[in-house]
């Protein structure tokens, strides 16, 4: 009887504190109190096209469809795909962008707190531009790494800690114009040279729980990656990664589960402002990891055609959900020896 009734209160006092709590209690769910929730999207541009329509509807705009997920967040990182500035000189390629310095509110609106800056556009307007863009960064308190005034800063990962786990983030960029690659003694992005990319690995594994990896790669519009995007990822999870994020197709392309750990070979576009025919379909990983243990990954998939959702992505959902994860593993298979790692629900299945 006694035991009944211990068992009894210890019940109605542990009902009691989670009706307080809302019904909303870490263990309850099933989460560990120390599980950091990584949003990881793809290219980012809210200049051109989309400008407009964020100046007439707000910072807001671009995620209200999707921003229950990235409330969920600690981190929600994505590639910046052009300078903020109000000064420098276009450089002579087929496209130049520079952003207005107050649309950085749309990445604040956003949750949009880490973001690559290795890229082919982050010199579109100069150094110039490149400085404008890291100082604005810094005083909204949004991490970045990928580039600098010169290699030796465009090799700086960006260093957070949140939950008790250090975080670590560089990026890299393999795409041309080569003279946007940093030196030492001119500005640009990180190229991952094979002479210190692997031990700035290792050493930012030494010291932090997580290192995240921005590759910035491959071809537009190529929905698989080349040889030497394989042979790149494969080498940097074995010198210490353990997530390897790609941008710059455009377009998808496969995830290959690799050692354990998550590459992601292009995630596509995030808000882009352009009216692309060739883009329609993209996708939002979430990631959970607890210090450097990896919990979980999932697949958002997302409809990104600008025509029809006017720079407002939104989850798709039914059939095209469907046939979108179909899709997806289709692009993976031959990167994971012929299985499906992504389940019917967007579960990313994790196998040594």
């Amino acid at each position: 009887m006694i035991r009944r009734h211990l068992l009894r209160t210890s019940l109605a006092g542990w009902l009691l504190l989670w009706f307080i709590s809302g019904g909303h209690s870490n263990s309850l769910a099933g989460e560990r109190p120390d599980t950091l929730h990584l949003i990881a999207a793809g290219d980012l541009m809210v200049g051109s096209w989309v400008k407009e329509e964020i100046r007439r509807n707000g910072y807001d705009y671009p995620f209200r469809q999707i921003q229950p997920l990235l409330k969920e967040a600690d981190l929600v990182f994505a590639n910046l795909e052009a300078p903020f500035g109000t000064r420098g000189t276009p450089v002579e390629k087929t496209y130049t962008f520079l952003v207005d310095t107050a649309l950085v509110g749309v990445l604040k609106a956003g949750r949009v707190n880490l973001v690559s800056i290795a890229n082919n556009h982050i010199l579109d307007y100069g150094e110039e531009a490149l400085q404008e863009t890291m100082q604005l960064l810094k005083r909204q308190g949004i991490a970045f790494g990928g580039a600098g005034r010169n290699l030796t800063e465009a090799r700086r990962a960006a260093l957070l800690q949140i939950k008790g786990t250090k975080i670590a983030l560089v990026a890299y960029s393999l795409t041309f114009p080569k003279s946007f690659w940093a030196t030492d003694s001119s500005a640009g992005a990180c190229f991952p040279s094979h002479t210190f990319v692997y031990r700035d690995i290792q050493k930012l594994k030494r010291e932090n729980d997580l290192v995240i990896v921005s590759c910035h790669w491959g071809e537009e519009l190529r929905e698989t990656p080349k040889p030497y995007q394989v042979k790149l990822a494969h080498r940097l999870i074995n010198a210490g990664a353990d997530v390897v994020l790609g941008h710059h197709p455009h377009v998808v392309q496969g995830i290959e589960v690799y050692r354990g750990k998550i590459i992601a070979y292009s995630l596509g576009n995030f808000i882009f402002g352009s009216y692309s025919e060739n883009v329609r379909d993209s996708m939002i990983l979430s990631l959970k990891f607890a210090g450097n243990e990896f919990l979980s990954g999932k697949v958002f998939p997302l409809w990104v055609y600008n025509r029809e959702v006017n720079f407002q992505p939104r989850l798709l959902e039914g059939n095209a959900r469907t046939r979108f994860l179909e899709k997806l593993n289709n692009l993976s298979r031959e990167l994971n020896s012929g299985r499906d790692v992504i389940s019917n629900d967007g579960i990313i299945g994790i196998k040594n």
